[in-house]
């Protein structure tokens, strides 16, 4: 089941729009921990206020998934709500992603405390700057693929999301064949397997708007 545009299920209810600015908001919380994480992580950047950066950030995502829920959960428990199902299954896989987000940038906050005190910031730059990149204009990619419901862009997201964990896992390999020092090529591994899995995430975000509701998460796997 395809839909034209989510923002246009309920022209004459907002509450679909209600719940895509809500999601917006954890996308955008996202991207901006995110941001402040790789900045520290590849460019060597000052980890001003964690607490407001990253922690508040995360908290506020985990309140909007809870908001988000309880409001289909009202909506699906009132009058005659089948006709609003479908929309209730998107927005509930939806958040599901948005809130592991959250987590993933949490954790990969934390490798920065595992790295040398004075790591070799190129060393880190020639490793994770490309992909850092990548994921970076994903996460604006999948916001605004996912509130137009655009298909092309959506599907561009889960195409490059694909190609970028085939790219990371490539990277992972050849790091743990390297003769790199435990510590940086143990940093360099975890934050790579973390870009993997934000990067999957994305994807399943983006596969709302192309795929059935059956085959949402799995957009290249073949029906059995």
């Amino acid at each position: 089941m395809r839909f034209r545009s989510i923002l246009d299920l309920f022209k004459q209810d907002n509450w679909s729009n209600e719940l895509v600015q809500m999601t917006t908001e954890m996308l955008e919380l996202a991207s901006a921990m995110f941001s402040h994480t790789s900045a520290v992580i590849v460019a060597g950047g000052a980890d001003d206020d964690p607490q407001v950066n990253i922690y508040d950030r995360d908290k506020r995502i985990n309140k909007l998934e809870r908001k988000i829920r309880r409001r289909v959960v009202s909506r699906l428990s009132v009058g005659d709500s089948k006709a609003d199902v479908p929309t209730a299954l998107i927005f509930m896989n939806v958040v599901k992603d948005g809130e592991r987000l959250g987590d993933y940038i949490k954790n990969l906050h934390e490798v920065a405390e595992m790295m040398p005190a004075e790591p070799d910031r190129e060393l880190y730059r020639q490793w994770l700057a490309e992909p850092t990149e990548t994921i970076a204009r994903l996460f604006d990619q999948t916001r605004r693929g996912f509130v137009d419901t655009d298909e092309a862009l959506a599907g561009a997201v889960i195409k490059t999301a694909k190609s970028t964990g085939r790219d990371v896992e490539r990277r992972i390999r050849e790091i743990t064949a390297s003769g790199l020092a435990t510590r940086d090529a143990v940093c360099l591994v975890l934050v790579l397997r973390f870009y993997k899995r934000l990067v999957a995430h994305m994807s399943n975000i983006a596969s709302t708007v192309v795929m059935p509701l059956d085959l949402i998460d799995f957009y290249d796997e073949p029906e059995g």
